[in-house]
């Protein structure tokens, strides 16, 4: 994958914190997770679509790591499909790219008028 991406703006890097500090998108529906999030930026074309298309996965859903003594098949047994280790059941599960960012821009924005 090539990163499209240029250093954030203050404005990009203030979205990206505000993002991280969400529970996973996909999985904080289902499951009360305790860990922190990371940062996926969405992809077209195989390219990063900015610092302003991402969102908040976990470690399992964003990159796959299976958490303290779990294996791979527990995790998604437990907690759902990882998008680093099957993407198409991942979309399945939780929605597309776009659908997902709507859910966070969404939240964000009521979290802003509250």
């Amino acid at each position: 994958m090539k990163h499209s991406t240029k250093s954030p703006t203050k404005a990009e890097r203030a979205h990206l914190a505000a993002v991280k500090a969400m529970p996973c998108i996909a999985c904080g529906a289902d499951w009360t997770p305790t860990w922190s999030t990371e940062v996926h930026h969405t992809l077209s074309g195989n390219r990063r679509r900015g610092h302003m298309y991402v969102l908040p996965l976990c470690p399992w859903c964003h990159r796959g790591e299976p958490y303290d003594d779990m294996t791979a098949k527990d995790m998604e047994a437990v907690i759902g499909p990882s998008l680093a280790r099957s993407s198409r059941r991942f979309h399945e599960r939780y929605g597309s790219d776009d659908e997902l960012l709507a859910q966070v821009n969404a939240l964000l924005a009521a979290r802003r008028a509250a």
